[in-house]
């Protein structure tokens, strides 16, 4: 979790160190430990991160920005690094996830028990708990995928649930002092599909996972026509967000604006005055500036660890922090901000790794009985 305390990886150099750190920490466990038997789910899964970062800088073609695409794709990188070495070392992702999840909790609800709350008020995040990220609701976003990864490895590790119980009190705090409504959304659908899994009931979970998606495509939806004025009045700016997003995409369907470009649509046609850079929504961001094409290569890249999260005997942990990164990254701009996105996409990664140990276990021949 050191991106989260480089401003969550916001910015450049940040994605260049990362990549060529989880790149050497892919080749060092090969060079070490052999070739890891992989699965075709996992081979799928890299090869779906790798189309989704073609597609990014093939954009730079039509792009009114270029400079801002090809970014765009610098930072996709990271992510095709990311499942590069977490197949490559396997060990505990999740574990180590969670772990770090909550040094970064931990030391924000610590400064700011030290230092009280800043005075004056930070122009942009007021009194929010915000560090070391700088943007509360990427902290908010964190601290769901902790929790409901917390929630779900109580079931499958009963000898450390006082310590995931203090886990989860300080992942609630965090979420508390974050103001990140979409934080708490995200948390409880993470955490009921993480409870269901753990009660054994994987089409339960299924079912909450399919309505909180439906849920979320409405949200997004509504904003598309006239309603984003009356929905401002409820829900902040974001609809607004959501409509110029709808409408950039309005205007090149297949294959999108470019991407990096939502903050030249926002420019030419913002409603309100305010400065942003991100349609605060990965998905109509990504319709807006890859189109049909990137939104379908994306949606089928986040999809694969999900095809083995509700079967039976699927961790409940890794598949809820998965479901709750991908509600989250509806509502915000999570995949600009990579503190959050390597997190939601280690609970993932998780999800293919242990599914393939399970199966392992599951089709293991039973040694024969002398006589």
């Amino acid at each position: 979790m050191l991106l989260s305390f480089a401003d969550g990886g916001y910015f450049p150099g940040a994605w260049r160190a990362a990549a060529v750190a989880l790149l050497a920490a892919a080749a060092l466990s090969l060079v070490l430990g052999g070739r890891p038997e992989t699965t075709r789910a996992e081979v799928v899964a890299v090869a779906a991160i790798a189309a989704v970062l073609a597609w990014t800088a093939l954009s730079a073609l039509w792009s009114a920005d270029q400079h801002a695409t090809l970014l765009e794709a610098q930072r996709t990188v990271v992510y095709l690094a990311l499942l590069c070495a977490a197949f490559a070392i396997r060990g505990a992702l999740l574990e180590g996830t969670l772990a770090g999840i909550a040094i970064v909790c931990a030391y924000s609800v610590a400064q700011r028990l030290v230092e009280g709350a800043p005075n004056p008020p930070d122009p942009f995040e007021g009194t929010l708990l915000n560090e070391p990220l700088g943007y509360a609701n990427a902290l908010g976003g964190l601290a769901a995928i902790g929790l409901a990864a917390a929630v779900g490895l109580a079931f499958a590790r009963p000898r450390i649930r006082v310590l995931l119980a203090a886990a989860v009190v300080l992942f609630i705090v965090t979420l508390a002092l974050s103001g990140s409504r979409g934080g708490w959304l995200a948390a409880l659908a993470g955490g009921a599909v993480a409870v269901a899994l753990g009660a054994r009931r994987p089409r339960f979970a299924a079912a909450v996972a399919v309505a909180a998606g439906l849920a979320l495509a409405v949200v997004l939806t509504l904003p598309a026509g006239s309603l984003a004025d009356d929905l401002a009045e409820h829900a902040g700016d974001r609809p607004w967000y959501w409509h110029v997003a709808w409408q950039e995409a309005r205007d090149a369907p297949i294959v999108g604006t470019g991407a990096g470009t939502f903050e030249l649509a926002w420019l030419e046609r913002r409603p309100i005055e305010a400065d942003i850079r991100d349609a605060h929504s990965l998905y109509l961001e990504t319709l807006a500036e890859l189109g049909v094409v990137g939104l379908a290569l994306l949606a089928f890249a986040l999809a694969v660890p999900l095809a083995t999260g509700f079967r039976p005997g699927a961790s409940a942990a890794a598949t809820g922090g998965y479901v709750a990164f991908l509600v989250h990254a509806g509502l915000d701009w999570d995949w600009e901000m990579p503190a959050v996105t390597v997190a939601g996409l280690l609970c993932g990664a998780a999800l293919l790794v242990e599914s393939r140990q399970t199966s392992s276990a599951s089709f293991r021949p039973r040694p024969r009985l002398p006589g």
